[in-house]
């Protein structure tokens, strides 16, 4: 007795253009999606204007998580922490920038 699978054949070209597909959908989504997470760090700024946290002291930046993380992968923990990039983030985004400092 023989078994015979019949699965359909799927060329490259299908599996390419398929990926290709959801890459550019995804893209699509990071983009309409990209104004309300800056809204949600505005209103999370906005909130923090004056208030010093016991423990955490000044919220002196606030940016989207995504943002965040991408930078601290480009540039390295230290230096989005270092005092010259927060500096320079408050005067690029002084509406995210609660607290000088």
């Amino acid at each position: 007795m023989q078994i015979v699978n019949q699965d359909p054949k799927i060329s490259d070209e299908e599996i390419n253009d398929a990926l290709f597909a959801e890459i550019q959908a995804s893209l699509r989504e990071e983009v309409s999606t990209e104004r309300q997470r800056y809204d949600i760090a505005r209103k999370d700024a906005s909130s923090n204007v004056g208030k010093t946290h016991p423990i955490l002291g000044k919220c002196v930046a606030a940016m989207p998580p995504r943002e965040y993380f991408r930078l601290i992968k480009k540039y390295g923990h230290a230096e989005v922490h270092s005092k010259e990039f927060l500096k320079y983030f408050q005067k690029k985004f002084s509406d995210l920038s609660p607290n000088k400092i």
